[in-house]
């Protein structure tokens, strides 16, 4: 009971920041321009230096290193289960063309750094962000190329044109924190007195801008939700689909991959279920609508799915976090 306390109070904390943010743009309080550039610097700043700084201060176990690479592969497994039932799923919704495009990418991706970010830290502290480093890698292997080409698809699509996205800020950082783990620079740190200081001067300056990736992600997330206008039930309900995608991605999805990775037993420890199962559990992406509008595709769709998966979110997430505790 207390550690369902525990998970609702995170909750409770990360969606009074994200009110806030839709507070600030519903009243237009901030620019209109806000949301775009707080997404950008959490992506390309603060969510970077936030993997660099977390990997850098760890010390990995080759039982550490093994279990982030069942991550990475489960991710790309199950990323791609998910796809396989958006593409299902708009066959028989008679979904196609942008739309359709679209809903198959939101049917992968999920908000792994704007919400799984702060709640698996909220939740594990830095170790549950160093595992999810690694499922976010598998993530951006696929964002970067399946769904630049899924975006895209409507006018045209080349896959050696995307591969080039996935060099970017996240995936430079992993490789400088892994560069600090093989170089085993945490031992440096603890025996010579210089490297020791100069290391901490860069992690003390660092690391806490890095941690503001928490709070931004969720206003962020508030300033995407008050540019959604319903103003009539009815309305809410001609959105069925997005409700259709949600219960499989919220729900479905991961229900599955929980029980498929209860039935591998002892080959994959429990937390590395409980992170695999909770990132899959994540609403939409809401790097999609800026994708897709980038790309001239059906970004008011895309806004939609994320606005609503988000809301419903708010109710599975604490669900999936005590089903993963319970089963895994």
């Amino acid at each position: 009971m207390q550690e369902v306390l525990v998970i609702v109070k995170q909750i409770i904390m990360l969606g009074m920041l994200a009110l806030l943010g839709f507070g600030a743009g519903k009243t237009k309080y901030l620019p209109e321009s806000s949301g775009v550039i707080l997404s950008r610097i959490v992506i390309k700043l603060t969510a970077p230096i936030l993997i660099a700084t977390t990997l850098a201060n760890q010390k990995f176990s080759s039982a550490m290193l093994g279990d982030g690479l069942k991550i990475y592969v489960l991710g790309l497994v199950f990323l791609l289960f998910a796809y396989l039932i958006g593409w299902l799923t708009c066959n028989v919704l008679k979904i196609s063309g942008a739309q359709g495009n679209v809903y198959k990418m939101h049917s992968m991706f999920g908000n792994v750094i704007f919400l799984a970010f702060p709640l698996l830290g909220a939740l594990f502290g830095e170790k549950g962000i160093v595992y999810a480093v690694f499922f976010n890698l598998a993530s951006d292997s696929l964002l970067w190329t399946l769904g630049i080409y899924l975006v895209n698809r409507h006018k045209t699509g080349a896959w050696k044109d995307n591969l080039k996205h996935l060099i970017n800020g996240n995936t430079i950082a992993f490789a400088v924190g892994l560069l600090c783990i093989i170089t085993n620079l945490q031992h440096y740190v603890e025996v010579n007195a210089n490297v020791r200081y100069i290391y901490k001067l860069v992690y003390d300056t660092f690391n806490p801008l890095g941690h503001t990736t928490f709070y931004l992600s969720m206003l962020f997330i508030g300033l995407i939700l008050s540019e959604i206008e319903i103003n009539k039930f009815s309305e809410i309900l001609k959105r069925y689909p997005i409700f259709i995608l949600s219960f499989l991605k919220l729900i479905l999805v991961p229900c599955i991959a929980l029980v498929i990775l209860y039935f591998l037993g002892d080959w994959v420890s429990p937390f590395v279920k409980t992170i695999v199962v909770l990132q899959l559990a994540m609403p939409c992406a809401t790097i999609v609508p800026a994708l897709a509008s980038q790309y001239d595709s059906d970004y008011k769709f895309a806004a939609e799915a994320v606005f609503f998966s988000t809301i419903l979110g708010i109710g599975t997430m604490p669900l999936m976090v005590y089903i993963t505790k319970f089963f895994g």
